[in-house]
């Protein structure tokens, strides 16, 4: 019983494996069309993308372009394919420097946010110029009478300041 084989035996049909196959290429075809659907999209809306980046952070358009061209000085050919992939993939470009431009405008506002918070709000004020009044020596105040301490309706909180 020791030398007994097992044998693994495959008892499916082999027909199973086409409609998976089937269903696999048509899910990929479906994220191919919405792909390019989002693609054509972004085309037509990448120039006021790019536009209202360079309102927002004008900087984040000008860093990138210093980076590709550092990577293109230390390497010519990798610096080549970044601007290739620029040039064709301009609208996920834009939209990548569109996020990031807003990104950091969400930061500056939160950092701005938390120094206010820390420091306290400062008010505005104007510093008015005033002449020396004249001081009026006004009367004492007349002594008021004391109460009776007995009695209803007498508030004997009034007679902690009379004497």
């Amino acid at each position: 019983m020791a030398n007994q084989q097992y044998k693994y035996q495959f008892s499916g049909n082999g027909f199973n494996l086409l409609p998976t196959l089937i269903l696999g290429l048509l899910f990929l075809l479906g994220l191919f069309f919405i792909a390019r659907f989002v693609f054509n999209i972004l085309m037509y809306l990448a120039p006021v993308l790019l536009i209202i980046t360079l309102f927002l952070d004008h900087k984040v358009v000008v860093n990138y372009g210093k980076w590709i061209g550092k990577i293109l000085q230390e390497n010519p050919l990798l610096g080549t394919g970044l601007i290739l992939l620029t040039f064709f993939g301009f609208p996920v470009v834009s939209l990548f420097l569109f996020g990031k431009a807003m990104i950091k405008k969400k930061v500056k506002e939160v950092h701005q946010q938390m120094e206010q918070k820390m420091e306290g709000m400062y008010t505005d004020y104007e510093e008015v110029e005033s002449e020396e009044a004249e001081w009026v020596e006004l009367p004492p105040p007349p002594i008021a009478k004391k109460r009776k301490s007995s009695g209803e309706g007498v508030n004997h909180y009034d007679d902690l300041f009379n004497e």
